[in-house]
């Protein structure tokens, strides 16, 4: 089986050996074969070295993990994001790097990101590329950029978030259900598309729904109270989260 060629960058050398040690150990499919501590020299020999994965610190003081993906628009490989900190870091790049570990990195996350790698490097998707991280940023630090880049089988779909209706849970799969177009099926959990779109106008309704509040018709009281779409769908609301549906739905009239 051919290896799964990954490249280490961190400012701090005894994370870098942590890490080494875990995928050797945990993921032998991996073969590390190079580790950089300074981001400058990582940059110029990324391209050269030309890895599937890079395994990539955010918090570094001379750059950011942020910064460097945008100065590595060469780089063609997936891009996993590792940091200590499980807010804001995770929320921004969750959805667009191919997957993110939490310092100290647990061995059993560690091999749910790799085989998660295999799985969709195996079907050919663009996914977790740096090119893909770099549009969502873009949508992260900007309010005012209404598109989100999302990855099928065959390419890289753009978005616009005025033209979702809803995203419907499919296992581990995301269908996403959209006004006059077709839909799309994504190889990413609803979880990971609520975390993505927190600050946008999406709402989790109950397990399986995420709709744009937008698209919501009208509130009926009937059966429990359920969301009619704009789309003629009825999304049923769990008790828990009917209080808060209702007071974003009465602020956005």
């Amino acid at each position: 089986m051919q290896k799964i060629r990954a490249v280490l960058l961190d400012d701090e050398l005894a994370g870098l050996k942590t890490l080494e040690l875990l995928l050797k150990k945990f993921c032998p499919e991996v073969e590390v074969v190079a580790i950089f501590s300074d981001p400058s020299i990582a940059l110029t020999e990324l391209v050269k070295i030309k890895p599937d994965l890079l395994f990539l610190d955010i918090e570094m003081p001379r750059i950011t993990g942020f910064d460097f993906v945008l100065k590595a628009k060469k780089f063609e490989g997936s891009v996993v994001f590792v940091t200590a900190h499980s807010t804001y870091a995770v929320r921004a790049f969750k959805f667009s790097a191919l997957d993110y570990l939490l310092k100290p990195v647990d061995p059993a996350e560690l091999k749910r990101v790799v085989a998660k790698f295999k799985k969709l490097n195996a079907a050919k998707p663009d996914k977790g590329t740096v090119q893909q991280v770099i549009k969502n940023m873009e949508f992260l630090s900007n309010p005012a950029i209404k598109k989100i880049a999302v990855p099928t089988n065959e390419s890289i779909e753009v978005l616009l978030l005025e033209d979702i209706e809803y995203l419907k849970a499919d296992r581990n799969y995301t269908l996403i259900k959209r006004t006059g177009k077709k839909d799309l099926l994504v190889a990413k959990t609803l979880k990971e598309f609520e975390e993505t779109l927190a600050s946008a106008q999406f709402m989790r309704l109950h397990s399986s729904y995420l709709v744009n509040m937008n698209k919501v018709a009208r509130f009926v009281r009937s059966d429990g109270g359920y969301a009619e779409m704009e789309d003629g769908a009825q999304i049923s609301i769990s008790r828990s989260k009917k209080e808060e549906f209702l007071e974003r739905l009465r602020s956005s009239m």
